[in-house]
């Protein structure tokens, strides 16, 4: 399987996996593949996160792109349950688009491939 389609799906897997731990129980995930871009779309139903929550979720996800951390990091996804999974993602990502619309929660991720 190419590393980039790893890359992937392990960041889908670590933001799914932190909303439904923190209490989100209906979501949904779109994906979309380009040739030197992929998009992940997300939409939490029902949020329980407040308006901080929230805005810390923009900050951690939007800190700027570190391939050194993602050389040597991103194969280990999942196997730590430290609360760090958003740095990781963060890290991985070009930029996110966090936002809350009546009582749903819509983040929109680029990472160019």
């Amino acid at each position: 399987m190419d590393c980039e389609v790893k890359k992937l799906t392990g960041l889908i897997d670590e933001i799914s996996t932190f909303f439904l731990k923190n209490d989100s129980n209906e979501m949904d995930i779109k994906i979309k593949k380009e040739s030197n871009l992929s998009k992940v779309f997300l939409t939490i139903y029902n949020t329980k996160f407040s308006d901080e929550d929230i805005d810390d979720l923009r900050d951690i996800l939007n800190i700027p792109r570190q391939c050194e951390v993602e050389g040597f990091y991103w194969e280990l996804m999942g196997d730590d349950a430290s609360g760090d999974e958003l740095f990781l993602i963060g890290s991985m990502i070009d930029s996110a688009i966090v936002e809350k619309r009546e009582n749903n929660l819509y983040i929109e991720i680029e990472r160019k491939n």
